[in-house]
């Protein structure tokens, strides 16, 4: 299964893009949307380009990195997407590559992703909002954003880019509580009301 559109714009906006080479808040050498020599995909195309590995000053297109983004989702990290969690809906597919490409593949094995595999959608949902959210010992409110609204397009479809979702959201559990639960609520009436227009 291949990233949408809105998937890979969704991951873009999260990890902004930077032309040139910097130190991401744990010290590991970042250029473009996060790529790091971590990714082997990404190393090994640095590595052809450029004859080395990436170095400080180093610089790259928002066209290259745009190429490279796509195909490092889709190739790296949708890959083990879809073997962690079989075939998902495009919307959490995209949720899913987009926590995997920000966490690193063994992401798929926590506890967001065991609930997801088993069809507990609003419980990885709030699972994945209220954690995962540190680097290098400290909260980041860049990342804390970033899982609720990981968790909101998983639960509901809604890619925060004001686009009507075309999904059903996750049928909320029947125990009141978090917020995620009241946000599928209101998701849901939301839609009801647009199919009566």
């Amino acid at each position: 299964m291949k990233v949408s559109e809105r998937g890979l714009a969704f991951v873009a906006r999260h990890e902004g893009f930077v032309a040139s080479a910097y130190r991401d808040p744990v010290g590991v050498l970042t250029i473009g949307y996060g790529f790091t020599m971590g990714s082997r995909i990404f190393a090994e195309s640095w590595r052809r380009a450029h004859g080395r590995p990436l170095a400080p000053g180093d610089r790259i297109s928002r066209a290259e990195a745009d190429r490279l983004l796509r195909r490092l989702i889709d190739e790296e990290y949708g890959r083990e997407v879809t073997k962690a969690l079989g075939e998902l809906p495009q919307h959490r597919h995209d949720a899913a590559c987009s926590v995997a490409f920000n966490l690193g593949p063994r992401a798929l094995q926590w506890r967001w992703a065991t609930a997801l595999k088993a069809g507990d959608v609003s419980g990885a949902a709030d699972i994945l909002a209220a954690n995962y959210n540190t680097a290098g010992g400290r909260r980041l409110a860049g990342l804390v954003r970033r899982r609720q609204e990981e968790a909101r397009l998983l639960l509901t479809g809604d890619y925060g880019d004001g686009v009507a979702a075309p999904v059903t959201p996750a049928k909320a559990p029947a125990a009141p509580g978090g917020l995620l639960a009241r946000l599928a609520d209101l998701v849901r009436a939301l839609l009801d009301r647009l199919d009566r227009r």
